[in-house]
């Protein structure tokens, strides 16, 4: 176990805190890591707006998010009551206030709740964070297709293998796949292995960031994809997984809309 790790562990036994598993929780403790995740946030982080990290955990990604000269906002959302309540002594915060930093150039705010009924802020965000695996699916599902305010990007660290399903292209190219890259432009930009986290999961970790692209779908198009995905083989679509969004994109155009 790297040194980071016990750190870690040693904070949750002081603190009488087992990382709940059914919350999917693990804490990312390499501090070089960190440190590069942060500087993948700078790199596409525009002036002005805000930085959503979902769950803050036992602080270490937002304190490097706090010490970053060039952050302007930075809110919190945080599920669970006990790491909640560390955050907000940690940083001497109170929820929903900006600025809430006595010791800190950033506004923070912390909130108490459920990432998956977070109402987004008004200005453009970007959502970043140590995303739990077990809501992966729902997670990407409800703010990709945010009919009025999308972040403008996610910056992630999230099981590898559900990335690449993402990035997926024919002949592995799924709906899912299809519906992120609708929404952006899609990087796997670096392995994060087991001895980075605390616990350490039992699959790879990777870092993805997603940059919200200008395509826009045609009306269309989510019928065209179903219809052929629940009745496949058709005329058209021998195998749903071996048409891209471009194959999407073409079929729809030769598709009369149902009224």
């Amino acid at each position: 176990m790297k040194s980071e790790q016990e750190k870690c562990q040693a904070e949750l036994d002081e603190k009488a805190l087992i990382p709940k598993k059914y919350y999917g929780q693990v804490f990312t403790t390499d501090d070089k890591l960190i440190k590069k995740f942060v500087q993948y946030i700078k790199d596409v982080y525009r002036p002005g707006t805000k930085i959503v990290e979902i769950g803050g955990g036992l602080g270490y990604i937002t304190q490097a998010l706090l010490k970053e000269e060039g952050f302007d906002d930075i809110e919190v959302v945080e599920f669970d009551e006990q790491l909640y309540e560390i955050l907000k002594e940690r940083f001497g915060t109170i929820p929903g206030s900006s600025p809430g930093m006595t010791n800190q150039k950033t506004p923070l705010s912390i909130i108490k709740g459920d990432i998956l009924d977070y109402k987004p802020p008004e200005k453009p965000y970007l959502l970043v964070g140590n995303i739990p695996f077990h809501i992966s699916g729902k997670l990407y599902r409800k703010f990709m297709s945010d009919e009025t305010h999308k972040p403008y990007g996610m910056v992630f660290i999230t099981d590898k293998q559900y990335a690449k399903t993402l990035a997926g292209q024919p002949p592995r190219c799924y709906r899912i796949s299809l519906q992120a890259q609708a929404y952006g432009n899609i990087e796997i930009l670096d392995d994060v292995p087991p001895t980075s986290v605390y616990p350490e999961p039992k699959v790879m970790c990777a870092v993805m960031r997603i940059m919200e692209n200008d395509i826009q779908l045609p009306e269309n198009f989510w019928e065209v994809v179903n219809t052929h995905w629940e009745h496949f083989p058709t005329k058209e679509v021998e195998s749903p997984k071996t048409v891209g969004l471009k194959g999407w994109l073409e079929l729809c155009k030769n598709t009369k809309i149902k009224p």
